[in-house]
């Protein structure tokens, strides 16, 4: 103004150089962080460029800044074209499979509601022809992708091993549609070390399959958090020794210069000036940049930090500074910040902290018992403050420090108070129609405060929720979450509940045995279905009890056992047979099916109904479970077993294991009976029934037995060749990795007998033995190096002909 009056005019000048604010406003870009950022972003050009997958882990302490420079290289890759979808583990949550990574895509599915409508539709197409079968599962994971796919038809009946298997082609499908060459993906998982089971085991799924491209996926945890037995560091180790070589980030504390220059940018100070305060704030933080942030807000409030209106500039008295006594931990001074809140925000924020790190304004207006603009009236405060921030119609907690010390407001003795309250407050309001979505915040919340339950009913109540959860993560294929649950809901039972609730006390003690099976505690599985041997009453019980022991003592290659129980189980029906039958018992076996057959042809047969008793379908799971077994123990009882089964679906109708039993009857009705028309019209039959009445629990085996046990001994061979690979696509989408591999070992063969070009012919070794490398199939994987050695011996590659010596197989051919 004076230049204006004196020269009638004023020089050009930057506007606001001199200002300087009089609150404190604290700096969003990152200290110290450059070289970890450039990593981070060289990692990125390296799977564009190159399409491998790649796994980045940042490792360091609370508040170290590992999330801030994740954030930062997303902002640097936003014109790039480059998608990104990150999520935050928590440890309120981390019973609940898969939470995170859901939570990460929801986030760039919603992204894709807002775009035109012939782009959505192409997602749409490519998003339904990845998840294929398994959509359900996906939209339950992710109910935002409804928006996109629609409504989902329940997924195939799979037997728990192949429907993990499954799940997780599905999920890496799904995840593939966003990774690609156009779009690489990047995905952000945040607090690694609160992680459950079922999501290392996706993460491990991700990275280590060579058909998943253009895929970042970059980890985060606190060292101090884990020790070598940790869940994490176990699946680092495998991830590693299946070849993928992990970068990993150490994130040290920031340097005193690193304080400097905050301090200087923070409170607009020469940079002489900022060293005395940098020092202090350097030597109180241990070089934490949260916790330096934190310390410098609360000095602020304090006063002992001040701007001056005289001065114009910020003022502080290091003597004061270093006199006073401060707490040296980020969660105490989080704690001392959080109780100058309003008492009613305060326990508000106590709520929120009890949900997670993130709820929705809908969950705290249920929990709290208040309107939806009541929240957002009570934590205005804490927003204003920066204590949590509103994203959408959610507020969230701006780092887990900050909720840790919110959760510990709570007296101890309350807390299973408040879990219980909440609990109760969510199966209250949540309709029943809706109940099995919110099952998994209603169960952790209850079973937290199960203590203070004392009512049988009540109790009892809790016990179905759990079953409810369980099965809902057994569906997801989280076994060990739902191990959790079935374990949880069966301790809440009293001694009675055998005889005044046995159905629900029968169902979690069935399926904790099946949890243990599928983790592995064989030991376990097989004494507590031992148990539920005794406890079953009714044929349905029997019959679940006695497919799952079959399968057990099968998996532990202890056929003598799994073949007692398949007679066990029918001496119960009024069958009586012996392990080794005879040859007449076959025969009349036999016999019966063609009289009851009668005139109609074997292809009439196709128009007979579905089974529908649940009794006789169990039973016919029981006698196809034994084939296997029977396989290896007797021919006499394998042939009685197929014979009962295809009795039992002519009598009864066709269930999904009849495909089985008709494809089975091809091989004894030639080989014993000397019969191969009919032998291939009951093969042919399974699978026009596989096709009809899309029996996908079947589908990849019955293609493939019918291939291998009639089509290759009565068409072309290239015909059967079609039909493996058929069956190998089936046993793909429905995870039958046992299929997928005998499928190559199959087609290995046919190349051969159809004398294709031999540079073809090992290609398709290759690619099988590959895939059973991968399976760890010891067995097949010897068949396999044998296949390829004679391929590359009649190539001319070996050292000489009739020796498959290729550095990995030494053998010397005679014949």
């Amino acid at each position: 103004m004076t230049q204006w009056l004196a020269e009638g005019g004023i020089d050009p000048f930057p506007p606001g150089d001199l200002d300087n604010p009089d609150r404190l406003l604290l700096p969003e870009k990152l200290y110290g962080r450059e070289a970890e950022i450039v990593s981070l972003l060289n990692a990125h050009d390296r799977v564009t460029t190159t399409g491998r997958p790649e796994l980045v882990m940042i490792c360091g302490f609370s508040g170290i800044g590992k999330s801030s420079i994740v954030n930062e290289m997303h902002r640097a890759l936003i014109p790039s074209r480059g998608l990104f979808a990150s999520g935050k583990f928590d440890p309120q949550k981390r019973d609940i499979p898969y939470a995170t990574v859901a939570h990460a895509f929801q986030g760039l599915i919603r992204s894709f509601l807002s775009r035109n409508n012939a782009e959505l539709e192409r997602w749409r197409a490519t998003l339904q022809e990845a998840i294929g079968s398994q959509g359900h599962l996906v939209v339950e994971l992710m109910p935002e992708l409804k928006l996109i796919v629609g409504e989902q038809q329940p997924p195939p009946d799979l037997p728990p091993q192949q429907a993990q298997q499954a799940f997780q082609i599905a999920l890496r499908r799904f995840v593939g549609v966003f990774a690609t060459a156009e779009h690489p993906l990047t995905l952000f998982l945040d607090d690694l070390h609160w992680a459950d089971v079922a999501s290392l085991d996706l993460l491990e799924d991700l990275v280590t399959h060579s058909e998943l491209r253009h895929l970042l996926v970059i980890g985060a945890y606190r060292e101090m958090e884990i020790d070598p037995a940790h869940p994490l560091v176990r699946k680092l180790e495998v991830i590693q020794s299946a070849g993928l070589k992990i970068d990993e980030i150490r994130l040290a504390p920031l340097t005193r210069k690193n304080f400097e220059a905050f301090v200087v940018d923070a409170l607009h100070c020469a940079h002489d000036r900022a060293i005395p305060l940098a020092r202090i704030l350097h030597d109180k933080t241990a070089g934490n940049p949260f916790f330096l942030k934190q310390f410098l807000s609360a000095l602020d409030d304090e006063g002992l930090v001040a701007f001056d209106l005289t001065e114009g500039n910020w003022s502080w008295n290091p003597d004061h500074l270093r006199g006073r006594k401060y707490t040296e931990n980020v969660v105490d001074l989080m704690v001392g910040k959080l109780a100058k809140l309003p008492a009613e925000t305060q326990a508000a924020l106590q709520q929120l902290a009890c949900l997670g790190t993130t709820a929705t304004t809908a969950m705290l207006s249920t929990v709290l018992s208040i309107s939806e603009a009541r929240v957002q009236e009570i934590l205005w405060e804490a927003v204003r403050r920066d204590f949590i921030e509103r994203i959408d119609d959610s507020y969230r907690f701006i780092h887990d420090r900050v909720q840790e010390a919110a959760y510990s407001q709570i007296p101890q003795e309350r807390c299973a108070e408040t879990h219980l309250r909440i609990g109760r407050l969510l199966v209250l309001r949540t309709p029943t129609a809706q109940r099995e979505e919110a099952i998994f915040d209603i169960v952790n919340h209850l079973n937290r405060g199960a203590a203070l339950i004392f009512s049988e009913e009540e109790r009892n109540e809790l016990a179905g929720l759990n079953l409810i959860a369980g099965k809902r993560a057994r569906v997801s294929t989280a076994y060990l979450q739902a191990f959790k649950y079935f374990t949880a809901g069966a301790s809440f039972l009293t001694d009675n509940a055998w005889t005044d609730h046995h159905e629900l006390a029968f169902a979690l003690e069935f399926y904790r045995a099946e949890c243990e099976f599928l983790l592995g505690d064989m030991d376990a599985a097989d004494k507590r279905l031992n148990f539920l041997s005794l406890k079953a009453t009714y044929r349905l019980e029997l019959a679940r009890v006695a497919r799952l022991r079959i399968e057990l003592y099968t998996t532990l290659d202890q056929c003598d056992k799994a073949v007692a129980i398949c007679i066990g189980y029918l001496r119960h029906l009024g069958v009586n047979w012996s392990p080794h039958p005879t040859r007449s018992q076959v025969k009349r076996e036999y016999g019966k099916i063609w009289k009851k057959i009668g005139k109609r042809t074997v292809e009439k047969l196709v128009a007979l109904p579905l089974m529908s008793d649940a009794g006789s379908l169990a039973t016919l799971d029981v006698l196809t479970a034994i084939f296997p077994s029977a396989l290896f123990t007797d021919a006499n009882l394998l042939a009685l077993a197929i014979c009962r089964s295809v009795n039992l679906s002519l009598e009864q109708g066709h269930g999904d294991g009849s495909c089985v039993a008709y494809v089975f009857f091809a091989k004894i009705a030639g080989l014993q009976f000397n019969d191969y028309k009919a032998g291939f019209q009951f093969a042919n039959l399974g699978y026009d029934l596989v096709i009809k009445h899309r029996f996908d629990r079947f589908r990849a085996r019955t293609y493939m037995w019918f291939a291998q046990f009639s089509l290759m001994w009565t068409e072309h061979v290239h015909a059967s060749r079609a039909l493996f690979m058929r069956a190998f696509e089936a046993a793909t989408e429905v995870g039958d990795l046992p299929v997928t591999v005998y499928c190559c070992d199959n087609l290995n063969t046919n190349f051969l007998a159809a004398g294709d070009p031999l540079a073809e012919a090992e290609q398709q070794a290759e690619r099988g033995l590959q895939l059973a490398e991968r399976a760890r199939y010891d067995h097949i994987i010897d068949i396999m190096k044998v296949q390829r050695g004679v391929i590359r011996s009649l190539r001319g590659l070996t050292y000489e002909f009739g020796r498959f010596d290729d550095r990995q197989v030494s053998v010397t051919c005679h014949g």
